[in-house]
């Protein structure tokens, strides 16, 4: 694959340029792929790009991303793999995202979850229908 580039033109649904001190990356939002870059070599397709929280994208998405890429590039097998976004009536930002890949030949043996990846950040209250933020403040 090509090396990655900007993808900072796409505004999926909900989104909002958000910071936080406490955030690793201090963005409370990312664009995510919903098939990772590192599996499908696609940069900036909006059919494969919604906003999730930072949280989501790298401590839920990222683990099953990173174990699944390194099967296929360990053993050259193949994987079905599928990442669908679950929206509640209107609201603009997923609730999360269902993760589920099996590898083929081996029968799932290398690879075999079925995973949903809350779209959630630690101390933040988010506004799902709008996209909209705040700190949660802790007693």
């Amino acid at each position: 694959t090509q090396k990655r580039g900007s993808i900072s033109m796409v505004k999926p649904t909900g989104w909002h340029l958000a910071k936080y001190d406490f955030i690793d990356g201090k963005y409370l939002y990312n664009r995510c792929h919903l098939i990772a870059y590192e599996l499908s070599g696609e940069n900036a397709n909006v059919q494969n790009l919604i906003t999730g929280t930072r949280y989501m994208n790298v401590v839920g998405m990222q683990p099953f991303e990173d174990k699944t890429a390194w099967y296929i590039l360990r053993t050259g097998n193949h994987v079905l793999y599928r990442c669908t976004p679950i929206f509640e009536g209107d609201n603009l930002l997923a609730t999360g995202v269902l993760l589920e890949a099996r590898s083929i030949e081996d029968h799932g043996e290398g690879i075999c979850f079925n995973v949903f990846c809350y779209n959630v950040q630690p101390n933040i209250k988010i506004d799902y229908h709008t996209g909209d933020h705040q700190l949660v403040v802790q007693d």
